[in-house]
């Protein structure tokens, strides 16, 4: 589980596994607090989200760092709307506080209620997140995409 929601905010093999190893490090060291009757998959999952925002946080400040001193880099072209990667770009160009309930719910199938107890968010504030993370796709995309994000692609050999 964690792994796979690191996964969603990372997409390489590496930062991927490094960032698990950091979640259970955090979660192993604060290990007394946990009761037994709370709700310890939550927990991991809430522990796993802080680490990825932090190194969100991290990789923001650095790429702002570059950007000062290198200018701003040259925007990708885009592809054809039919292109798994064009849609997983878009997503992957929204904020985190909206990309992540937007994963959290298309690609994991959590419940809202699920989605508000692991970011430690109201159900109302989850549902407006979900609504503006799906405008600005919309927005990004066009009407070249209908229905909610696939969690992985059929390939063909």
């Amino acid at each position: 589980m964690v792994f796979r929601l690191a996964g969603r905010f990372f997409r390489s093999r590496e930062d991927v596994e490094d960032l698990s190893q950091e979640a259970f490090i955090r979660f192993f060291d604060k290990i007394d607090r946990v009761r037994p009757d709370d709700n310890v998959a939550g927990w991991v999952s809430r522990v796993t989200i802080n680490v990825c925002y932090d190194r969100l946080r991290k990789l923001r400040r650095e790429k702002l760092a570059f950007e000062e001193y290198r200018g701003q880099p040259s925007p990708p072209s885009a592809p054809g709307p039919g292109d798994y990667e064009w849609v997983w770009s878009a997503v992957n160009t929204l904020d985190a506080k909206l990309r992540i309930p937007l994963l959290l719910k298309e690609v994991e199938e959590l419940s809202i209620k699920e989605i508000s107890d692991i970011m430690g968010l109201s159900i109302s504030n989850v549902k407006i997140r979900l609504y503006r993370a799906r405008k600005k796709l919309a927005v990004m995309l066009g009407d070249q995409i209908v229905g909610p994000i696939s969690s992985a692609p059929e390939r063909s050999s």
